[in-house]
């Protein structure tokens, strides 16, 4: 989201035609530097077991600034609430697929 945008979003709040702005997906340097621009009131991305990787830098940077963070996904896009089983029905092209079979690999490559 580049700066323009958040002008324009900004020129919105100020005219009554939004309440608040928030971003998705987005990097820790777009999350600041939109915040810089107007205040950010919540950053939405995936929030599950798949993806620790937020809480090392968004998450840290969403609480330094006091935005709110709004999950998603949490069961890991259906693998936690259906199980394995679900890998039944997924194509190689699917990252669910990917994603555990790379984590497997892992997990045996340490034993």
């Amino acid at each position: 989201m580049g700066v323009l945008m958040m002008g324009e979003l900004k020129k919105l709040v100020e005219e009554g035609k939004i309440k608040y702005v928030g971003l998705s997906e987005a990097s820790t340097l777009t999350i600041r530097r939109a915040n810089a621009v107007y205040p950010i009131t919540a950053v939405q991305l995936e929030l599950s077991l798949w993806t620790r990787d937020v809480e090392e830098d968004t998450v840290v940077t969403c609480r330094e600034l006091g935005i709110g963070i709004v999950g998603y996904s949490p069961l890991g896009q259906g693998y936690f609430s259906s199980g394995p089983k679900i890998f039944d029905n997924l194509t190689y092209e699917d990252f669910r697929k990917r994603e555990a079979d790379d984590y497997l690999l892992c997990l045996v490559g340490n034993f």
